[in-house]
């Protein structure tokens, strides 16, 4: 079974922290219990995970106390309020994001042998509901934290010799970026069923704007080619959710986060 370490801050995160805090007073949008709510989440599908060496099986939506345990570990609203977020909200929500990207390794690295290699391929499709569950809850962590890291530049860039702080911040958007990319990726699977298919596209249609306002107009127009490539094999809610997102990227506004270079 895959050992699952929840990590807390990276050392780049810990600089970001800082260099935050110097700028921004410490107010935030993100509920002060949300980082509470996680961990204990956390520990609690760590828990479940463990029993795995028993059935092995991950942690499933469809087993009733699995279940319990996994809506509280993706209940975004719960974890992260509302927006809008501030600089002051981008430490946390990263390790959060953070935190999030290892519950779905544990569902794509798993393997009922310790002994043996994941099957990743066949993982993405026998453990579908909880990788677009995690994935849609990452869509909206995300978001949040590109409308936090906004909030960052508008600082920076107002500070025109701050070379080390503007690469911080195109370095975390585009990782973030890459993030978003692979969800996109994802909605071409033609083994996804239609419900995973709308809760996918849905999550990316309702963050559109927030992701597009955070990316270069060339980088709006790849994850627009990435959700049209994807259009063929997607069912029709899916596919409207897919055409409202498309749509949003082509808007050609560019200030702010998506300016900053």
């Amino acid at each position: 079974m895959l050992p699952v370490h929840f990590r807390r801050y990276s050392l780049p995160m810990l600089a970001l922290a800082i260099a935050v805090t110097a700028i921004h007073p410490a107010v935030a949008t993100v509920p002060s219990n949300g980082p509470d709510q996680l961990n204990s989440a956390l520990q609690a599908f760590i828990v479940r995970l463990e029993k795995a060496k028993e059935t092995k099986l991950p942690p499933r939506l469809s087993n009733t106390e699995d279940a319990k345990v996994l809506e509280a570990l993706w209940n975004a609203p719960a974890i992260i309020g509302q927006a809008p977020y501030k600089a002051s909200d981008l430490p946390v929500l990263m390790d959060i994001i953070q935190q999030q990207a290892q519950v779905t390794k544990a569902y794509v690295l798993f393997s009922p042998d310790p002994q043996k290699q994941a099957d990743t391929k066949n993982n993405s499709i026998a453990f579908q509901d909880e990788i677009t569950r995690s994935s849609a809850a990452m869509i909206r962590f995300i978001a949040a934290a590109l409308e936090a890291a906004e909030d960052y530049a508008a600082a920076v860039q107002t500070d025109k010799g701050n070379k080390a702080q503007t690469d911080t911040i195109l370095k975390l958007r585009l990782g973030l970026q890459q993030v978003i990319n692979g969800a996109a990726l994802m909605l071409s699977n033609p083994e996804l069923n239609a419900h995973n298919q709308e809760r996918l596209a849905q999550a990316l249609a309702e963050n559109a704007a927030t992701i597009a306002r955070s990316i270069s107009l060339q980088d709006r127009t790849m994850l627009s080619n990435i959700v049209k490539g994807a259009k063929p094999v997607l069912r029709e809610t899916a596919r409207q959710s897919a055409d409202q997102f498309i749509t949003t990227m082509e808007n050609k506004d560019c200030t702010g986060l998506c300016a900053l270079h």
